[in-house]
């Protein structure tokens, strides 16, 4: 426990030396979603129908563009190795990696979006069932980038090939987002998309934590 302790501490350090960085892709997040906003027009129907996708589909291109700086400079400077070396498995470093991921990307999204959603027209039951459903997808978004971040690290263009091996996998964690706040009216429909994400994550939790073995091989070759 002390180790894992440890390493989160390093890594929450990381974080904040790299606050820069993390700036720039909430820049990016909230940029986009007014870029979107203004290109909507004033409609109300159309700002809301649209707002639950532009949003959700936004977190996802932030967490893209995002989940290598928690590993690129790792990588470059043989950390990675290194805490291997020292007796940190493969698994505890993608988990301590995805819990700092969510610290420093996810919750500071997750604050910025009901201002959004003001400007989407939400309303504020679908504002609180979009929080809740990032705060549900966001953990198996996350835990997918970093194993595709880590099997993308060598590539010079490694931006646009974790979008090409990735996205594929995201698209079941867009969809039940998406629509358990679409579903918004119908508690029953609500609730089961959100047992799915809930499912989604409990999934994609074990076989991340399995490729994240293969991952470690071929970074440390």
């Amino acid at each position: 426990m002390k180790k894992f302790s440890a390493l989160f501490h390093r890594e929450i350090f990381i974080g904040f030396r790299n606050i820069g960085n993390l700036t720039i892709s909430l820049s990016f997040f909230f940029i986009s979603i007014v870029i979107f906003i203004i290109s909507l027009g004033p409609n109300p129907e159309m700002l809301s129908s649209a707002g639950f996708a532009i949003i959700w589909a936004t977190v996802l291109f932030t967490i893209i563009l995002s989940a290598d700086q928690f590993f690129l400079k790792d990588f470059v400077d043989g950390s990675l190795k290194e805490l291997q070396i020292i007796g940190y498995s493969p698994e505890s470093i993608i988990i301590v990696k995805v819990i700092v991921m969510w610290i420093f990307l996810i919750l500071p999204l997750l604050l910025f979006t009901p201002i959004l959603s003001l400007m989407l027209q939400l309303q504020s039951k679908e504002t609180i069932y979009l929080l809740f459903s990032i705060t549900l997808g966001s953990p198996s978004i996350l835990l997918i980038a970093s194993i595709g971040t880590l099997l993308t690290l060598q590539s010079k263009n490694n931006k646009v090939l974790l979008l090409i091996l990735v996205y594929p996998f995201f698209i079941p964690i867009l969809i039940f987002g998406v629509g358990s706040i679409q579903s918004s009216d119908s508690m029953v429909n609500n609730q089961s998309n959100f047992l799915v994400l809930i499912a989604i994550f409990l999934i994609t939790l074990p076989i991340t934590l399995i490729s994240g073995k293969y991952a470690f091989k071929e970074v440390n070759k």
